[in-house]
């Protein structure tokens, strides 16, 4: 365990230097007496309290558990259960690995990284508290880097639909324990896409909340300002019941906000933006318009503008110079973060000095990391301005329409080995980023078949009415079917 050390005189010039700052010697020696006085309280509150609640009850761990196509990892003896009246009651539930489960390992899918939280997360409190049960942790792409599901350190996930294809990540483990019926309902983590991609891949139901929305207390970030938490299942209404369980404020993530209850009209607008279409493959553009055409029925449908500019690169240098902040602070955030939990730090940190991460995430991280350091924060602000821009686009549309639609993919699910650290990403994350630098909700759910794969389209609504985009996408999940 990292301890608390006072600085000496030497560490006070320097990082006084690093801010700029230019003091005599006596105003350094005092500022060494005050460090070596804070120095003390942070150990007295280190060892007095964790910032994270325990659990109430430690359950028995069962080591990994085994299954078909590679989708769960650590779990519980039996499946634990909290209460039994609740909207989950029966449900089985899986949570991605990167998620706290008080006495389940936590590997965050990356080889040679083990923790084990002695507390819950937020969601994982709550859907105990909705009567689910609590199978164990999902597999996942190492430290949530995905966006193929290939890319897992503790085991390879296959995707149920078709064994040569991708399974999406990265919350691949969830998408596909929830396509194989392994369980009922998977919580996953989409910062870029993880959560929908995965669903798209593997042709189950995936919500992306606002941001905001749903806690991330007991969530390893990825980029902090990105991060949310959804839910995975095989139907739009089943994923609106694990929805509704684990969203709502929480005291110890200041980034929770209430959601809001929008009411859809009797014939909803949609808008289809063509811009999301551009870099589609035939066989989803051709989905996409079937769709249009079911849907004129029950939805006003329109053609919407939406400008993409350079949102994709934008993605690249926000959540990867997040990513590379995080892991320069040791694993912890400074300033609103909803997890301050020392010992998940300290084993971070332990994990990067002595192994360090894989070459995927190293691949992934490092140019924008980077650039940031060589230009001194400027490509962060100009992927924040860009982000902001296309936010206008977004709200000029939602001043038209109730919904937009869009592809969740560009294109049919890769076959395995295709997709390295930047090939053919955008194919995968092209089209859901976006919503994570905007904080809108969206909801992705099969619309499809071609060539035996499935096309699924994304629903997204306006920020914290995620209750209009599940509205939305389950009116067109039932369109979908009885067609």
């Amino acid at each position: 365990m990292t301890g608390t050390s006072t600085p000496d005189t030497d560490d006070l010039a320097a990082v006084a230097a690093e801010l700029g700052f230019d003091l005599p010697q006596d105003a350094l020696d005092a500022s060494r007496d005050a460090a070596s006085q804070l120095a003390d309280t942070a150990a007295a509150v280190r060892e007095r309290e964790r910032e994270s609640t325990p659990a109430t009850e430690t359950p028995p761990q069962d080591g990994q558990l085994d299954d078909e196509y590679g989708t769960l990892l650590y779990g519980y003896e039996t499946p634990r259960q909290r209460d039994t009246d609740g909207r989950l009651d029966g449900y089985r539930v899986a949570v991605k690995d990167n998620i706290a489960a008080a006495g389940l390992t936590m590997t965050c899918g990356s080889e040679g990284f083990e923790h084990t939280p002695e507390f819950d997360a937020a969601v994982v409190g709550r859907l105990l508290d909705a009567g689910a049960q609590l199978v164990g942790k999902a597999n996942m792409d190492a430290f949530a880097f995905g966006p193929s599901g290939e890319f897992s350190g503790q085991t390879p996930v296959t995707n149920p639909l078709d064994e040569d294809r991708i399974p999406g990540g990265s919350s691949s483990g969830s998408g596909a324990a929830v396509a194989a019926g392994t369980v009922d309902v998977a919580l996953g983590t989409d910062t870029g896409g993880s959560v929908r991609i995965p669903a798209a891949c593997c042709g189950v139901v995936g919500v992306k909340p606002s941001f905001g929305a749903v806690p991330t207390h007991g969530v390893v970030p990825f980029a902090p300002s990105l991060d949310t938490v959804g839910p995975l299942a095989r139907d739009v209404d089943t994923a609106a019941d694990a929805l509704t369980a684990i969203q709502g404020p929480d005291p110890r993530d200041a980034t929770t906000t209430p959601t809001s209850i929008v009411e859809l009209p009797d014939t909803p607008t949609v808008g289809i933006p063509d811009s999301f279409l551009e870099a589609c493959t035939p066989p989803v553009v051709d989905a996409i318009d079937e769709l249009r055409d079911s849907l004129s029925t029950d939805f006003d449908v329109r053609r919407v503008e939406v400008p993409f500019g350079a949102i994709e690169e934008a993605y690249s240098l926000v959540g990867a110079t997040e990513f590379a902040w995080y892991v320069r602070q040791h694993g912890t955030i400074r300033g609103i973060g909803a997890t301050y939990d020392s010992d998940w730090a300290d084993a971070l940190h332990e994990f990067i000095t002595e192994q360090g991460f894989s070459d995927h995430v190293a691949k992934r991280v490092l140019p924008a990391a980077t650039l940031d350091a060589h230009e001194n924060g400027q490509p962060y602000v100009a992927g924040r301005r860009e982000a902001r821009t296309f936010d206008q686009h977004l709200e000029a549309a939602f001043a038209d329409v109730d919904l937009l639609v869009t592809p969740t993919l560009r294109a049919l699910p890769h076959e395995r080995g295709r997709i390295g650290a930047d090939d053919s990403m955008y194919d995968l994350l092209g089209n859901t980023a976006p919503f994570n630098l905007t904080g809108h909700p969206a909801v992705t759910l099969p619309i499809a078949e071609r060539d035996g794969l499935p096309v699924s389209a994304q629903v997204i609504a306006p920020r914290f009415a995620d209750a209009a985009a599940i509205a939305g996408a389950k009116q067109i999940e039932t369109s979908v079917n009885t067609t």
